[in-house]
């Protein structure tokens, strides 16, 4: 009979993410290691646009609103999602405010630490290359639509 696999509370939390979930249990503490939680009460401002690239933001429960400058939502994030990633990838200031939509606990890997594990660990690579496509298409549809 084989032994129950206990895992860390927080590698069961990523593991669920689609970014992460190609990771192996090291690769995600690797991650959480590297990573810090945060709790943003609802109504907090997460960061606001202009301000640098800090990190990529992951959340672990609650959600998230991204404001654009003139205040309306475009998009709304809740557990499993991640955002921050654009700024931190181009090396360019937010180009919105992120506003948590409820109490919030964020997973925040710092963009050293990212920009490493990108380095060194191809499939998360990949799955971020694909979720950044995803997003920047979607943009584009909203750009064409005037949104």
């Amino acid at each position: 009979m084989a032994t129950p696999r206990h895992q860390h509370s927080l590698v069961q939390a990523l593991g669920v993410v689609p970014t992460f979930a190609s990771l192996d249990d090291e690769a995600l503490l690797t991650v959480i290691g590297e990573s810090v939680n945060l709790f943003w009460e609802s109504g907090a401002i997460v960061f606001e646009s202009g301000s640098p690239a800090d990190g990529l933001y992951v959340v672990l429960s609650g959600g998230v609103r991204i404001v654009d400058d003139a205040g309306n939502e475009t998009t709304r994030l809740g557990p499993g999602q991640f955002f921050g990633e654009f700024s931190l990838l181009l090396g360019q200031p937010h180009n919105r405010t992120v506003v948590a939509a409820q109490d919030s606990e964020l997973l925040v890997i710092p963009r050293e630490s990212f920009q490493r594990l990108l380095d060194t660990n191809k499939a998360l690579a990949a799955a971020v290359e694909q979720t950044i496509a995803q997003r920047a298409a979607v943009n584009a549809l909203d750009a064409d639509a005037g949104g």
